[in-house]
């Protein structure tokens, strides 16, 4: 992945981040491979600490977290975790309704209206088709549950 501004966070800015994706994609009770490479990329992307990673897996599905998460969050962090929250609740194919709650309560936070909101959700959708584009351009065969179908 570019370098991306995320990875300037504080650290203890980034582990929110990275909690916070981890309650998006843990927010439908089951956890596909697709959800958790984008995980460990946008972890890795964020300089989330090995050992702090190991942590925050430990809370997958304690989705009691959110509040105290989103307490004296930087609408900065929250604004990168809308950005890589929406795409990772897509992962899967769909976006679960408890997905979406979890995703509407942080932009209340961050203070992002729906419109911006919507925005993420059409940006999502432009990229999976300009990914099936490279797919097909490089002539690669399209994998079983992949984004390329």
């Amino acid at each position: 992945m570019f370098c991306d501004g995320v990875a300037d966070l504080d650290a203890s800015e980034r582990a929110r981040y990275a909690d916070l994706l981890v309650l998006i994609a843990a927010a439908d009770g089951e956890l596909v491979r697709e959800e958790i490479q984008l995980l460990e990329g946008f972890m890795g992307r964020a300089m989330v600490h090995p050992e702090a990673r190991t942590s925050i897996r430990k809370g997958l599905f304690d989705t009691n977290r959110l509040s105290n998460l989103l307490k004296n969050a930087e609408q900065e962090t929250l604004r990168y975790v809308l950005r890589d929250g929406v795409l990772l609740a897509a992962a899967d194919g769909d976006y679960d309704r408890r997905e979406l709650r979890i995703l509407k309560k942080i932009a209340a936070a961050a203070e992002m209206g729906d419109d911006e909101l919507k925005s993420l959700f059409d940006w999502v959708s432009s990229g999976w088709e300009w990914h099936t584009d490279g797919i097909k351009l490089a002539k690669l065969p399209a994998r079983n549950g992949s984004l390329s179908e």
